[in-house]
């Protein structure tokens, strides 16, 4: 029922992630902010299978129309507002 992320789930994200995980973005997990897939205000849950990292610039992307998921092979996808996807990547593999 806690907003933020407690330590051993940030330890958990660095060690899977690495860093930002929208594609393109090469920004490494200490520039992160963790990241709800579902959204916070949706669920009220602060999870491990529903954290993601997300540099600030990213993490607010939410707030512009895009959304997040997890994939079956629990990878985050990003997914653009309809207007915006041209096919591009939805994972980042940088990391």
């Amino acid at each position: 029922t806690k907003r933020f992320a407690n330590l051993a789930q940030r330890i958990m994200l660095l060690a899977k992630e690495g860093g930002c995980t929208r594609p393109g973005c090469t920004a490494p997990a200490y520039h992160c902010e963790v990241h709800h897939v579902s959204g916070w205000t949706t669920t009220f849950y602060t999870d491990i299978h529903d954290l993601t990292l997300a540099c600030g610039p990213h993490n607010r992307l939410a707030e512009k129309g895009w959304t997040t998921r997890k994939n079956a092979r629990g990878d985050t996808q990003w997914i653009p507002p309809a207007h915006l996807d041209h096919g591009q990547p939805r994972t980042n593999t940088f990391h």
